[in-house]
Formats: C-alpha cells, sequence, structure tokens
C-alpha cells in the first residue's frame, strides 16, 4: 500500500475549527488551493510500468483507459464548479477533511492512499469524489416555487435522469449508475 501526498500549503487542519479560525488567511489559503491540488493530482503522470504488462497492446489499452479517467475527471469538475458556484472550493475542502476515503485533505496536504495498483485508481478516486458532491447538490436541490418548499426531484431515478442530462454517455455510466 502506497501513499502519495501532494503539498502546496502545510497549514494544520483541525476538523470541527469555530468559524473565526475558518475564517483567518491561512483557512483561506488551503480553500483556494483545494480544487488546485485536486487538479494537480489528476494531471500527474500515471507511472505505468511497462513490466507489469509485457506486452505493447494491453499496456496501450491500459494508458488509454487512463487518459479517458482524467477526462471523465474535468467533465466532472465542470459540472461541479456550476453546481456550487462560488463555494465549490470551501465545500470540497470541506469534504475532503472530513473523509475517511482513500482520497483526504489532511494537514494542508491532499493524501492519497492506493489499494493494488496507483497509476489506475488515483483518477477514478478524485472523480468519485466529485460524483458524490454532485448527487448530493441534486439531492439536496429544493423548488422554492412550491409553497411547501419540496424537493425539486422525488427519489435516486430522477436524480440520475438530470445528471446524465449535463454528461456524456460514459461518465453517467460510470458513476452515476
Amino acid at each position: 500500500m502506497h501513499t502519495l501526498i501532494i503539498s502546496f500549503t502545510y497549514v494544520s487542519w483541525l476538523a470541527g475549527l469555530p468559524t473565526e479560525t475558518l475564517k483567518s488567511p491561512e483557512m483561506a489559503n488551503i480553500m483556494k488551493n483545494t480544487i488546485e491540488m485536486l487538479i494537480s493530482f489528476v494531471n500527474q503522470r500515471p507511472g505505468l510500468d511497462f513490466a507489469d504488462y509485457g506486452d505493447a497492446k494491453i499496456y496501450n489499452a491500459e494508458s488509454r483507459e487512463i487518459t479517458k479517467d482524467r477526462n471523465d475527471f474535468f467533465e466532472l469538475l465542470a459540472l461541479f464548479n456550476l453546481r456550487y458556484a462560488g463555494k465549490a472550493n470551501a465545500i470540497l475542502t470541506t469534504t475532503l477533511t472530513n473523509s475517511d476515503g482513500r482520497l483526504t485533505l489532511t494537514d494542508g496536504r491532499l493524501v492519497y492512499t492506493s489499494g493494488q495498483y496507483f497509476p489506475t485508481e488515483y483518477r477514478p478516486a478524485a472523480c468519485r469524489v466529485l460524483s458524490n458532491l454532485i448527487w448530493q447538490s441534486y439531492m439536496n436541490e429544493i423548488d422554492h416555487s412550491s409553497p411547501t418548499q419540496s424537493p425539486v426531484y422525488k427519489d435516486g431515478h430522477e436524480i440520475r435522469k438530470a445528471i446524465k442530462r449535463n454528461l456524456s454517455r460514459r461518465v453517467g455510466r460510470n458513476y452515476f449508475n
């Protein structure tokens, strides 16, 4: 098991800090850089080792799939930024800080703990973080025109349909089925 750490700003981060602390310049620096850190994380070279494949055809197929994962990330990032306009960094920072998954934000650093093979896992991990946040934004969407302030979507099926209208078939199939 390998751990990858990307660090832009080293600031001590503790969950549950008071609002005054969260408004400090140091915290603003982390929140400003969270999306940038995630983009740098996804843009890094996968580090495929040809010796693990032994055949150029299999190696190239894996490499193409990893590139498609990168494209999926940027498609999800565009929808995420659209759904959370103005709050995207703060929400992403909070989610990654409070996450107990493989991709977390710890002490101002983006930390990924791989399972079996880092090159094929790290980009889908970033995509899963964004897809979960996109799902939450649709799930929590309220119809303000109705007097009861009811949710816009009744169930998961309606949410899936709404999300898939804004994404390619591949991304919809891989992250919202």
